[in-house]
């Protein structure tokens, strides 16, 4: 995902100006974790000394990741409808990602390698979403949109239409439950962990296809 490119780059360089083994991988991956979903810096800032500016663009990059997901897996129009929806959007992404659920259970030493053990509750969201969000779309706004008798009418009708899937998903987040969870490992190799390895847990702990 690109999102999370510039993460992969700044997460490399820290490593491999540092020295981190054990018990320091543990607690440096477990920080950039907390920020990147969490948006919990304290402990990521004081492990590498980060500015607050530096450190918040992990979070702000993930959740307007993930609002910009939920506007096209929802058939959102961002050009059709208001900013004060658009804050909602941005608003619902972040009460999922605070209440994403991982740890790192261990760290293995082997041949110069670390492996990072992590445990993932993936979210619990998508598919209740789906329906809820499918329900209303058929038996209330496909009517009323066929027919709209002007075009600016059938605009207006996005707006309502994105205000009302908000409110539904709204309510889907605030009952969110986790799925089974999941065992993901990732061996760091020349003190970095692999994009496609930061992908992954990006996509497990947010229940992504």
């Amino acid at each position: 995902m690109k999102k999370l490119v510039p993460f992969f780059v700044i997460f490399c360089l820290l490593l491999s100006g540092c020295g981190f083994a054990g018990e320091n991988y543990r607690n440096y991956v477990t920080a950039m974790l907390d920020c990147t979903y969490h948006d919990e810096k304290e402990e990521y800032q004081r492990l590498t000394n980060a500015s607050h500016l530096n450190s918040e663009v992990f979070f702000t990059a993930e959740k307007n990741s993930l609002a910009q997901r939920l506007c096209d897996t929802y058939g959102i129009k961002s050009d059709k409808i208001s900013e004060e929806t658009k804050k909602g959007f941005s608003a619902l992404a972040e009460s999922i990602l605070k209440k994403t659920k991982y740890t790192v259970r261990d760290v293995l030493h082997e041949n110069d390698n670390y492996t990072v053990v992590l445990v993932i509750s993936p979210v619990d969201f998508w598919n209740k979403a789906q329906d809820s969000v499918r329900k209303y779309y058929y038996s209330e706004f496909l009517h009323k949109y066929k027919i709209a008798p002007t075009r600016e009418d059938a605009d207006l009708l996005e707006e309502e239409y994105a205000f009302r899937v908000l409110e539904i998903l709204m309510n889907e987040a605030e009952q969110i439950d986790y799925l089974e969870p999941v065992v993901y490992t990732c061996t760091i190799q020349n003190n970095t962990v692999s994009p496609d390895d930061w992908t992954a847990i990006d996509k497990l702990v947010l229940h992504l296809s």
